[in-house]
């Protein structure tokens, strides 16, 4: 799932690895830790993007950050459920797999099409 910008690339890499030990996690405290490292660094990652499409005047940026502010409000939901031990970890599974492949595939694909095109 790369998409030709070294720099989102490595970030996906990084986001991969802390959504994994998310989704390996087993108890409430691993839960939380993995949890908070993997919204930090989304935070991150999803500022680092929306700079670049500001940056470059990305044309598409509405309908970008409007998926970058879903993801935000569904970590949010992640973090309630930890809390209040209602965590359906195969709901989350599915969801965080399928919102980051559907993402790169589709949204940060575009992206770096739009950062290599020809000037």
């Amino acid at each position: 799932y790369k998409i030709g910008n070294a720099a989102i690339d490595a970030q996906h890499q990084v986001w991969f690895t802390r959504i994994n030990s998310f989704l390996e996690a087993t108890d409430r405290k691993s839960l939380q830790h993995c949890e908070v490292m993997m919204n930090q660094y989304t935070q991150a990652h999803l500022k680092f993007e929306e700079q670049l499409m500001r940056d470059i005047r990305y044309p598409d940026i509405e309908s970008h950050l409007q998926q970058h502010r879903e993801l935000l409000t569904k970590l949010g939901e992640i973090e309630a459920q930890i809390d209040n031990d209602t965590l359906d970890t195969a709901q989350w599974t599915s969801f965080l797999s399928d919102w980051l492949l559907n993402h790169i595939r589709i949204y940060d694909t575009q992206l770096a099409a739009f950062v290599m095109r020809p000037k």
